[in-house]
């Protein structure tokens, strides 16, 4: 094949391939952001938690404290979507939708601790870490296929003294060298 027709065709395949997979490269790489900053300190990529203090009136802890008393205490905070409720000791815990009170049965004191989604990031994870397995494992392999594609045709989208004959051959080799430093570096 001539150069000229093979550089035409490197330059289409480049350009198509960039314009279907820029979808899928835009959430890994925000996926991505978000997922090298994950703290040991509790922080998650999924969710933004708050505790809120706060009092219960103790007419709402009956002795004989049930189901239906948790859900009474739980409207009381403007909550509902119970799930469950379990008892430790002293205290009462309550399990709803996206959180719990921990409420102690004598003092009427409560913590309420919720989970708030961070949506389109957490979605953006959810795709990232490939938890919905079955049909989207193959996309993503097409896609890992195609950034691998993307690769190899982008060294050859220009010639010349700017292209992987001229300062490109220097910048692709110290593209390689940083991840193996790293890598030596780290073992």
């Amino acid at each position: 094949m001539k150069a000229a027709k093979f550089r035409k065709w490197n330059n289409i395949i480049h350009r198509d391939l960039g314009y279907l997979i820029f979808g899928l490269t835009i959430i890994y790489a925000v996926s991505g952001f978000v997922l090298n900053h994950v703290k040991a300190d509790g922080w998650h990529p999924d969710y933004v938690f708050s505790s809120t203090e706060t009092k219960i009136d103790k007419k709402l802890i009956p002795d004989q404290f049930n189901e239906e008393s948790a859900k009474s205490v739980l409207s009381s905070l403007g909550e509902s979507n119970f799930k469950n409720v379990v008892f430790s000791g002293d205290d009462i815990i309550i399990y709803f939708k996206n959180g719990s009170v921990l409420l102690d049965r004598f003092s009427g004191e409560a913590t309420i601790e919720k989970k708030t989604p961070l949506y389109i990031i957490k979605e953006f994870n959810l795709l990232h870490y490939n938890n919905i397995k079955k049909l989207y494992t193959y996309l993503a392999d097409v896609y890992a296929v195609a950034l691998f594609v993307m690769a190899i045709t982008g060294l050859f989208v220009i010639k010349g003294k700017k292209g992987i004959t001229g300062r490109g051959k220097w910048l692709t080799a110290i593209g390689i060298l940083i991840p193996i430093l790293i890598i030596l570096f780290y073992i």
